[in-house]
């Protein structure tokens, strides 16, 4: 089982160091064309930005998107659990109190993530402030 979680982990890691190793573009190699030394054509290179957004609060709010796909299902599930945990207590004072901490979790969490878009505002809002 070890061995597994290693190996995903280990996919998680290479893969994109695969997919993102990609031969350049350049118009040449150094030393074609005319077959003097020194005289070759440069090859040409850039950087493009791969994001969408210019702007680090644009690129901050499209994150936050993102992670509010997963976020919310997550935090529907933990409730779910939590509700799981006080059926199966049964009465029992420790598993009573798992299942109230589990369910106080999973609301403050909740509460954190779904407020993300307002505190992003508030960070905004002051960086502007200081513009």
């Amino acid at each position: 089982m070890k061995s597994l979680a290693k190996g995903i982990f280990f996919g998680f890691l290479v893969t994109p160091l695969l997919v993102l190793a990609q031969a350049g573009q350049g118009t040449g190699q150094a030393g074609q064309g005319t077959g003097q030394v020194g005289q070759g054509v440069a090859p040409s290179s850039s950087l493009e930005n791969p994001l969408r957004s210019n702007d680090l609060m644009e690129f901050l709010q499209e994150l936050l998107d993102v992670i509010m796909v997963f976020a919310v299902p997550l935090i529907v599930f933990m409730i779910i659990y939590a509700g799981f945990l006080y059926v199966t207590a049964r009465g029992k004072e420790t598993q009573v109190s798992n299942a109230s901490r589990a369910l106080l979790y999973a609301v403050i969490g909740g509460v954190i993530i779904l407020g993300a878009n307002i505190i992003l505002a508030v960070i905004s809002g002051t960086v502007d402030a200081f513009r």
